[in-house]
């Protein structure tokens, strides 16, 4: 699980990344065309959504940037 600078939570589960927001509310899921195993956000400004699933690396760019993990 991870989370972003607006508090939403993010966590892999059936069909991608669910990310929920503070209160608990489902935001969406965020699809990925495999299983996801895990993920992390990258680049300078922490805006991009680095995914590891089954075969595949996906990169995607966010609104809202994440909190780095520690």
């Amino acid at each position: 699980m991870k989370i972003d600078s607006a508090g939403n939570v993010y966590c892999c589960g059936p069909g991608g990344i669910h990310v929920f927001t503070p209160e608990a509310a489902c935001l969406g899921v965020i699809r990925v065309p495999e299983h996801t195993a895990n993920f992390a956000w990258g680049d300078d400004d922490s805006r991009s959504l680095y995914i590891t699933a089954s075969t595949t690396v996906y990169r995607i760019r966010t609104t809202v940037p994440g909190l780095p993990s520690l």
